[in-house]
């Protein structure tokens, strides 16, 4: 499964989870590999399908704004939304917990109709759970 990290992290986090992620099928990429920094979300969200990314990792909170909930169900977006807290931990543990919350990600991704959004929690991942996001009005 491909997945990107949107513009909002560091593309060196991307790097990171894409070299262990690579070992169970899953390619991750920075968002910056293929768009204009500043790119328009609706914009990105189409780019990511036209090169069959499945999966959007951000601290955006899309689930605000009607357009581009309405974009990633239409497009088929899997969309993890990082908790406020994320922004606290610094570059290492931000890297870390990403590594740890991965393995539920993708799981979930994988079981879940295209079009949800969850909420990763600042957490750990061993005493935590995602948190689905209604994408409803």
């Amino acid at each position: 499964m491909k997945a990107q990290i949107d513009e909002n992290l560091p593309p060196a986090l991307a790097r990171a989870i894409d070299a262990i992620a690579r070992s169970y099928d899953h390619e991750v990429v920075h968002v910056r590999e293929f768009v204009k920094p500043g790119t328009a979300d609706l914009e990105l969200f189409e780019a990511a399908i036209r090169r069959d990314i499945r999966v959007h990792v951000t601290q955006d909170h899309h689930q605000r704004k009607p357009a581009e909930r309405d974009a990633i169900a239409r497009l088929g977006l899997t969309v993890f939304v990082l908790a406020k807290g994320w922004i606290t931990l610094s570059h290492y543990d931000r890297a870390a917990r990403l590594l740890e919350w991965w393995p539920k990600m993708m799981q979930q991704a994988e079981l879940v109709q295209p079009g949800a959004m969850f909420r990763v929690p600042h957490a750990r991942a061993s005493g935590a759970r995602l948190a689905q996001i209604k994408t409803t009005r």
